[in-house]
């Protein structure tokens, strides 16, 4: 069903075959077919993964892979068609979602065909802009949080807190009512996050235990690492005895833990159960993806070399 024409053909940042960053060209492509559960979401912006030059270069893949491909896992846009079985959307919403090995490609173009249980109606809350980047940033930081099993008024620490992953958790953490500590990088990235609401920040290239012990003296109910630091055990002995440390598969080098603590090294599964549990923090307030930088289609292979590099918050895509 649609109300408007759709293209043939959409400008895509697509690659013929696997290589370094610089395969990834603007190329035009068909407009992907819309199937019976599928949305068609004309992209505003995509989010960078920092897995994304893996798919790239092909050692990481995800599915049958077809050339041209089109990637991006993270998007928002608008709806502009769905399929006769679509009961959840309508032509003109505003979504955000998932287009991580999607078989009809990704977000990186100017239109996507995706699933309707892995898009969500985007909050008011959150401006078209940041949303693109906000599904896995919000999904893997949710689940973390939930694996910790905390209460209200709980001390978190949150290690890595003014990445792509940490900024977005200290926001949703707050919206759980706790307490939160958060280690940033840099006095940048130490101002990002005292903007965003923690109890207290530090910057994490300086010892900071003193000040950790100050805010829970009697140890944190538990703690995220999103950040790779041959420090952190130090830091993770200040977690209570029987509480929990998570963390996403791929934080290198893998958190040591001390003994009596339990261990969570987990995947961002994403479902819409999930992506409804994360727009019902979200929309509880002004909600704030940081995005360090944007950029347009055609840069998108600059965009992939720069997600390889120390930064903070986001980057993003901008088609619209």
């Amino acid at each position: 069903m649609t109300t408007a024409k759709i293209p043939a053909q959409m400008k895509a940042a697509a690659f013929d075959q696997y290589g370094p960053p610089e395969a990834v060209h603007v190329e035009l492509v068909p407009v992907p077919k819309v199937g019976p559960h599928d949305v068609l979401v004309e992209v505003a912006t995509a989010g960078v993964g920092v897995w994304d030059p893996e798919m790239v270069n092909g050692s990481f893949t995800v599915g049958k892979v077809d050339f041209p491909q089109v990637i991006g896992s993270d998007g928002a846009g608008v709806v502009r068609a769905i399929g006769e079985q679509v009961t959840r959307f309508a032509i003109g919403d505003r979504v955000y979602g998932w287009g991580f090995g999607n078989a009809k490609g990704g977000f990186y173009a100017e239109f996507a065909s995706i699933g309707e249980k892995e898009l969500a109606h985007l909050p008011k809350t959150i401006a078209l802009d940041e949303a693109g980047a906000l599904t896995m940033s919000g999904i893997t930081a949710l689940l973390g949080l939930e694996h910790l099993e905390l209460v209200s008024g709980d001390p978190l620490m949150i290690l890595g807190a003014s990445g792509g992953v940490g900024h977005v958790a200290t926001q949703l953490a707050k919206r759980l009512d706790l307490r939160v500590f958060a280690v940033a990088s840099g006095k940048e990235g130490v101002a990002l996050v005292e903007r965003l609401g923690a109890d207290t920040v530090v910057d994490g290239h300086h010892p900071f235990q003193k000040a950790a012990r100050e805010f829970a003296p009697d140890g944190f109910a538990g703690a995220l690492v999103f950040s790779g630091g041959h420090g952190w055990k130090d830091a993770l002995e200040l977690v209570a005895s029987g509480r929990h440390v998570a963390w996403p598969n791929g934080v290198e080098p893998e958190p040591t833990t001390p003994r009596g603590l339990e261990r969570h090294a987990y995947d961002a599964a994403i479902s819409q159960a999930a992506l409804e549990r994360l727009s019902a923090l979200v929309a509880r307030g002004p909600f704030h993806v940081h995005i360090m930088k944007t950029y347009g289609l055609e840069a998108t292979a600059q965009a992939l070399r720069d997600v390889q590099q120390h930064h903070l918050g986001k980057l993003a895509i901008k088609l619209q």
